[in-house]
């Protein structure tokens, strides 16, 4: 039974040091909110003051008895868990993780980005959420993402030059959609 613990509290505050991790689709998953990540993943800079945010929706259908039509049961039919955020800083990472890497050239003298706009579906990839909702306490988001949006650019001078990227959860053999690890350091 829980006891009240206001130290087992907080917000959903990025790490400082970078909040949003990339690897390659087949990359295995951290274990734990501490365990180090591996040299596959990479950091993709600074991610836009709204955060992450993290969505789940679902889809039943009722049974219902033959007598009065009255509702018996629900069947899970549909299940669907996204996360949405905007990077804001220009650099190869995020060109291919919005455009994908076949469709991105960098320049390796200059570090020129040309990033070709497209149709085509993205491959998944693996995505580690660092957060520190308090001094205390760690959180680690990961699993297997697919892009499945990508949001509106504004060009008007004053406004962030990034676009929102929505990616929608790809079960694992086990049908776990994502891993939500929280360690406790103090």
């Amino acid at each position: 039974m829980a006891t009240m613990d206001a130290t087992k509290v907080g917000v959903g505050a990025a790490k400082a040091t970078g909040a949003i991790w990339i690897a390659p689709q087949g990359t295995a998953l951290p274990a734990n909110a501490t365990a180090q990540l591996g040299a596959a993943f990479s950091l993709l800079g600074f991610t836009s003051d709204a955060g992450v945010q993290i969505s789940e929706s679902s889809s039943t259908d009722a049974i219902r008895a033959w007598e009065d039509h009255t509702e018996v049961y629900n069947v899970q039919t549909e299940y669907t868990e996204s996360i949405a955020f905007m990077p804001i800083q220009c650099n190869s990472d995020v060109a291919e993780l919005t455009w994908g890497s076949d469709w991105v050239e960098v320049d390796d003298q200059t570090g020129a980005i040309h990033a070709k706009h497209h149709a085509g579906t993205l491959e998944p990839v693996v995505v580690v959420i660092e957060t520190t909702p308090r001094a205390n306490i760690i959180k680690r988001y990961c699993g297997t993402f697919q892009l499945t949006e990508r949001g509106e650019v504004t060009l008007d001078g004053s406004s962030v030059d990034g676009r929102t990227l929505t990616f929608n959860s790809i079960a694992d053999a086990n049908g776990v959609t994502m891993h939500e690890h929280t360690a406790f350091t103090a």
